[in-house]
């Protein structure tokens, strides 16, 4: 389950951590998982915007709150992805941004597709479930209402 109000102050942490780290001179190398962690949250905002971070029945309620959330994180993604091009471009070797951009976009896949297969298995489980519990009343039902009829023809 994907926490919307911590995607923001999330994405704020790596990013100062991953903007520190460039400056310092660290390696593409080394620097390259934090990447996919914003590539991740993004794809994490993606499915919020979307709702699929919720259940069947949590779709139906969204509250504004969620929403303001969804567009702060947003918001801060944009904002870190500004300031980590620049700073890539300014202080780390030529071709960085580049390489960054390229794995960026294989982890955000990757996740995407993680998400939809979590969000589809959910899905699939509940309308299980719902099935189960209809055919259920309606042997129950059916089961009480001949049980009923018997009752007032014998009776």
């Amino acid at each position: 389950m994907i926490e919307v109000l911590a995607l923001a102050s999330a994405i704020s942490s790596i990013a100062g951590s991953v903007s520190s780290a460039v400056k310092a001179g660290k390696d593409v190398g080394s620097i390259l998982p934090q990447f996919g962690k914003l590539a991740k949250l993004e794809a994490d905002i993606h499915a919020c915007e979307n709702g699929r971070h919720k259940g069947p029945l949590g779709r139906l309620s969204s509250t504004e709150e969620e929403g303001f959330a969804i567009a702060n994180a947003k918001m801060k993604h944009k904002e870190a992805m500004n300031e980590l091009r620049s700073v890539c471009r300014l202080y780390g070797p030529p071709g960085m941004w580049e390489q960054v951009v390229k794995e960026q976009g294989l982890a955000r896949g990757r996740q995407k597709k993680l998400l939809e297969a979590e969000a589809a298995r959910r899905d699939t489980i509940f309308w299980f479930v719902s099935l189960a519990i209809g055919i259920l009343c309606f042997l129950v039902g059916s089961s009480v209402m001949i049980w009923g009829v018997n009752e007032v023809v014998n009776g």
